[in-house]
Order: structure tokens, then C-alpha cells, then sequence
């Protein structure tokens, strides 16, 4: 129900294959973000309900399948993953299933998480290559089925030679952009406030999203008096032109991460970051290359890595043209959709 980078990559991914000219139709609650978001993109849109051992929602499901005839149906999450793909089974069409995993959190080994990962998909894709390898060995999935395929970038949009900064400052910009989620680890960057500004005293912090841990970031503010050290924008569209006025970005999350296209935003526009060893993260943020990567959880090493960077800006500069260079070879939009497409082909040629 919320937008944050699972749901602007579904919305992405189906406008990018509409654009390529593929028939999408997108099937979600009325009242969400997505079902709102894939109108506003142009998109096919089908209000549809997704309730978990609810055979009503099922035949629901089937009807629509039958109607709309898919060639291959994508799901995301688990209630919509159920419905769907019991339907899939159960439609006179029969079309293919890919699930997609955009998080790298532990899966359970039980027998209902081996049925909706490796007996009734035809392929699983996920969002980064160690959430493929924790799938293969902490939970036996076969490897043959499950493909990495990391959120892609709109590189023209986010591109740091024609994009003007959203506000300008004398002070030292430090930014997150994320959804509000406890797991983000918002409250690492709060703790490492302290210590940066004995470093650097003209630093500012912007916090860039909403979500539930909005109050409770709110709280730590005030508990820690920094309530004019730190500015909480909360959510923005323009993203682009935030990520031009901030000097570094911190990605602080200790759990939950794919490829967070928040850092993907970053390394194209050329901004050095510093992010923790959570989830897929490894595979864009290389130490010493494409940015800082430190353990989870610790504010020291926040300070530490923050202050470095401003008293070393070529160092910055570096890390912003490795960023924008690995964006562009491997993580564009277009290079997510080629391999996509890819991956649709493989499953009739199979057959």
C-alpha cells in the first residue's frame, strides 16, 4: 500500500516494458499507490483484491486471467504471489509465473515458502545476486530457476550535468533518502550527528521520505536537541534535484535491502556515499571505489567515514565518477529491462 522501491519498481518495470510494446496490465488494489502510479503512467490498470486462504479471491483471480489472457504473470509480495499463482495454475490459459523477491530478508525453510519459490513459479527473479545465493543455499531453492536482476536507473533523469540543485547552501550537506522504516537505520545516522559536527561544524542533515518511523525519528530529535541540525522533508518527487544539493549521502540500513535504488540515485548523480554491508548493497557500493561500506550499525563509523569525505573532496570525486560509470555499464533502466526481456524469452524457448 505504500511507495517506496519495491513499488516504484514495479511501476517502472511495467511502464519500460509498455514502452518496448508489450500488452501490461497491472492488477492492484484500488486504493493503493501503485494502482494510482500505473494510471498516471499510462499503464492498463484492473482493480483486483489479493486475500491470502481466501478461495473466493482465487476464482476472482482466475476470471481475470482468463479475460486479460497474460503470457506471463509477475508477482511481488506474498498475498498476491497465493492468489495469483494458484490461479495461474488453475486458469484454462495457464500462463507462466515469475515471482519476484525484492528483499533480503531470510526466507522461511518450511514447505509453504518451497511451494511459492520453487514449485509453482517457473522462474523467481530477485532484486540482487547475494539475495539469489542466500536462496540457493540457506533454503535449497534450484539455482536453474532464480535470476538476479537489480532494479535498473533512469540515467537521463538523474543526470548530474543537467540537473540543478533543489536548494543551495554554504553549509555541509549529509542526506538520506528512504522510506521511514525502522530497519533503514534512520537512528545510526541520528547518533553519529555528535561526532560529525565536532569535525564539521557547518553540517546539515536532511532526511528525505515518510513512512511509520516518522514520530519516532521526530522523538529522537527532540531527546537529542538537534532539531535544527536536522531537516525532515519528507516525501519528494524530485529526487534528482535533491541528490544534486547534498555533499554525501548516508545509507545506514541494517536489514531488508536489495540494491536500494536510493544508491543507485546517488552513484548516478555522482555522489560519494557511505552505506552498511546489508543485504545486496556489496554489489554496487565497493569500499575505497564507488563509496564507503562499513559495518551495520555502527555510528562511529558513520562519523569516521562522513568526516573523511569532507576533508578529502577529490576523494568524493572519485567515487563519483566510479559510481556514474558502474550506473551506466550495468544498472540503466535499459539494462534491466534487455534482461528482463531475456529472461521472458528463456521461458518459452524452454518449453
Amino acid at each position: 500500500m505504500g511507495w517506496g522501491g519495491q513499488e516504484i519498481r514495479i511501476v517502472n518495470e511495467s511502464a519500460g516494458m509498455a514502452r518496448r510494446g508489450h500488452r501490461i496490465v497491472v492488477a492492484a488494489p484500488v486504493n493503493s499507490n501503485i494502482f494510482k502510479r500505473a494510471q498516471t503512467a499510462g499503464l492498463q490498470v484492473l482493480p483486483s483484491e489479493f486475500r491470502k486462504k481466501n478461495p473466493f479471491s482465487v476464482f476472482s483471480a482466475v476470471s481475470l486471467i482468463d479475460v486479460i489472457k497474460p503470457d506471463i504473470i509477475n508477482t511481488h509480495s506474498s498475498s498476491d504471489s497465493w492468489v495469483s499463482s494458484m490461479a495461474a495454475k488453475l486458469s484454462r490459459t495457464r500462463p507462466k509465473i515469475i515471482r519476484t523477491r525484492h528483499l533480503s530478508t531470510p526466507i522461511s525453510r518450511s514447505f509453504p515458502s518451497r511451494v511459492i519459490y520453487d514449485l509453482l513459479p517457473d522462474a523467481v527473479m530477485t532484486t540482487g545476486e547475494e539475495i539469489r545465493q542466500r536462496m540457493i543455499r540457506f533454503n535449497g531453492f534450484r539455482d536453474s530457476k532464480i535470476y538476479a536482476i537489480p532494479t535498473g536507473i533512469d540515467i537521463c533523469r538523474f543526470n548530474p550535468d543537467k540537473v540543478k540543485p533543489a536548494f543551495r547552501s554554504d553549509r555541509f550537506a549529509v542526506g538520506m533518502v528512504g522510506v521511514l522504516r525502522s530497519w533503514k537505520g534512520h537512528v545510526f545516522l541520528l547518533r553519529a550527528i555528535p561526532d560529525i559536527v565536532k569535525h564539521i561544524p557547518n553540517a546539515h542533515f536532511y532526511i528525505v521520505g515518510e513512512g511509520p518511523q516518522r514520530e519516532n525519528i521526530e522523538g529522537i530529535l527532540r531527546d537529542m536537541l538537534l532539531q535544527d541540525r536536522v531537516s525532515l522533508l519528507g516525501h519528494r518527487e524530485d529526487i534528482p534535484e535533491i541528490m544534486a544539493s547534498l555533499d554525501v549521502i548516508v545509507h545506514p540500513s541494517y536489514a531488508g535491502e536489495g540494491i536500494p535504488q536510493s544508491l543507485l540515485q546517488a552513484l548516478a548523480m555522482k555522489r560519494p556515499v557511505v552505506a552498511s554491508d546489508a543485504g545486496a548493497i556489496k554489489e554496487i557500493i565497493m569500499d575505497n571505489t564507488t563509496g564507503y561500506l562499513i559495518e551495520s550499525e555502527n555510528p562511529r563509523r558513520i562519523a569516521e567515514k562522513v568526516t573523511a569525505l569532507y576533508q578529502r573532496p577529490e576523494l568524493g570525486e572519485v567515487f563519483g565518477e566510479n559510481g556514474r560509470r558502474l550506473v551506466v555499464e550495468k544498472h540503466s533502466i535499459e539494462h534491466m529491462l534487455d534482461k528482463i526481456e531475456a529472461l521472458y524469452r528463456e521461458l518459452f524457448d524452454n518449453e
